[in-house]
């Protein structure tokens, strides 16, 4: 092994890559035990669990190539970017997991909030929210459930 690369860290939870394996550390094992199930019931290709021990979960890295590293240009092709996009419609096209989550309102209410401080801070300027009613300038549309976004370098395409 090369090198542990700390692939996101923030104050609720962090994930390290060992090689190919991505270690998990969620101090709240509620939101590891949605993530897992999502994950079984996903149409698409997920990483294995290779094993559970709260507070972390280990998951295998998904064969195939990154598309891109976050401020370099990508060297993908644009037929891995059409998968990459296809397979983010299948997923956005199944139905929403059976448990509860936050309601569209609920979620408009969040992320009005994040748009205002958007503004507040300077981040973004007053004027594009002005133009834009339907909030597009600050918030994604959203039609079956809320996940995280998807940095260039997460997705995963297989060569043939």
């Amino acid at each position: 092994m090369k090198q542990v690369e700390v692939v996101a860290a923030h104050a609720e939870r962090a994930t390290r890559r060992f090689g190919d394996v991505f270690l998990k550390i969620d101090a709240d094992q509620t939101r590891t035990d949605v993530e897992v199930g999502a994950m079984a019931m996903a149409p698409i290709p997920t990483p294995e669990v290779l094993w559970r021990k709260p507070p972390v979960l280990a998951l295998a890295a998904l064969p195939g190539s990154q598309l891109g590293r976050l401020g370099e240009p990508s060297t993908a092709s644009s037929s891995a970017w059409a998968a990459a996009g296809a397979a983010a419609r299948v997923l956005h096209d199944a139905p929403p997991p059976p448990w509860p989550g936050w309601s569209r309102d609920d979620l408009a209410s969040e992320l009005d909030g994040e748009c205002e401080w958007l503004i507040t801070n300077g981040v973004l300027p007053p004027d594009r929210h002005a133009q834009s009613p339907d909030r597009r300038d600050c918030t994604p549309p959203v039609d079956t459930g809320v996940h995280a976004r998807r940095p260039a370098d997460h997705p995963r395409v297989r060569r043939w």
